[in-house]
């Protein structure tokens, strides 16, 4: 199977610039980025997701992996329970095929259909068209997650916890912006704690300001008073 042409546009290209635009924003580098994920999710050797980070050329042949380079890379790196690569045997058991037609897919003497593929790629737990998107797509699908990770990070500078919901999530962000992000959250969080929405929020904690500062005899009485309303309110 031959790998699907990248779109055009260069969004692998646009989401680099992105990424790096933001980097010194946040304080980060490329070191800071889990790339061993990517390299897991897209089967790209991790020194040329930096290089292209970095901005140096990378021929597309050595970002387009053979269907056969692909397939050994997934049998590598996702191992069976025992540590140990699974068996032809067992995985044909598991797709549905004969032992023969794997041990030919994985030597490069056949060729699989997108049925194979498709079950192949759920098998090892890889992300459709594994064995068939360019490079590049894959990179671009990869990376994703990363840049809306980063702009959600620059975002929270300044901001509230409800402006925040309104940016990008931050499910399935890398690994070494969780810690980033979190502190970023609970920085968020604290401002919008303390800055009130309106002139009723304001006076509301004015009012439990001065009910905290009350001796405690009253201060409950108060309380159990307000308990009351609250519990029947006015029609």
């Amino acid at each position: 199977m031959e790998a699907v042409d990248a779109p055009p546009g260069g969004e692998l290209a646009a989401l680099i610039t992105a990424i790096n635009e933001l980097l010194p924003l946040v304080g980060m580098t490329h070191g800071d980025l889990e790339l061993e994920a990517v390299s897991f999710d897209t089967g790209i050797a991790e020194e040329l997701i930096l290089a292209l980070l970095r901005g140096e050329q990378v021929p597309d042949n050595q970002l387009n992996l053979s269907f056969t380079d692909r397939l050994a890379f997934l049998r590598e790196t996702r191992s069976a329970p025992d540590g140990k690569p699974y068996s032809y045997a067992y995985i044909a058991g598991k797709i549905g095929v004969s032992r023969g037609m794997v041990w030919a897919l994985f030597t490069g003497e056949r060729e699989a259909g997108r049925t194979v593929a498709a079950s192949l790629e759920e098998f090892f737990g890889a992300d459709p068209g594994f064995l068939s998107t360019s490079g590049r797509r894959a990179l671009a699908r990869a990376l994703r997650p990363i840049h809306a990770s980063l702009l959600t990070l620059n975002g929270l500078r300044g901001e509230g916890i409800r402006q925040l919901a309104m940016r990008s999530s931050i499910e399935g962000a890398d690994i070494r912006l969780a810690g980033p992000l979190q502190r970023a959250l609970t920085e968020a969080f604290v401002q919008s704690r303390d800055e009130p929405d309106n002139a009723q929020d304001q006076e509301l904690r004015e009012i439990t300001d001065h009910v905290r500062a009350l001796p405690p005899t009253p201060r409950k009485r108060l309380i159990d008073k307000m308990r009351g309303l609250l519990g029947h309110p006015l029609s």
